[in-house]
């Protein structure tokens, strides 16, 4: 993986790992907390997402 510069709404989520679109977002306004769970790399097999106000 290298990491590259995108502009916000140029995110490219199909290329990124399937959980990226569920809680990136939330990490750019500052206003995520929660974890994931995987089995390998592409399976999620538990998560939680919460929406705060601010951390």
């Amino acid at each position: 993986m290298r990491p590259q510069w995108f502009d916000s709404d140029k995110i490219p989520f199909g290329q990124m790992w399937v959980d990226d679109i569920l809680w990136f977002p939330l990490m750019l306004q500052k206003k995520l907390f929660g974890y994931f769970k995987f089995q390998g790399h592409d399976l999620i097999i538990d998560h939680k997402l919460e929406e705060v106000e601010k951390l």
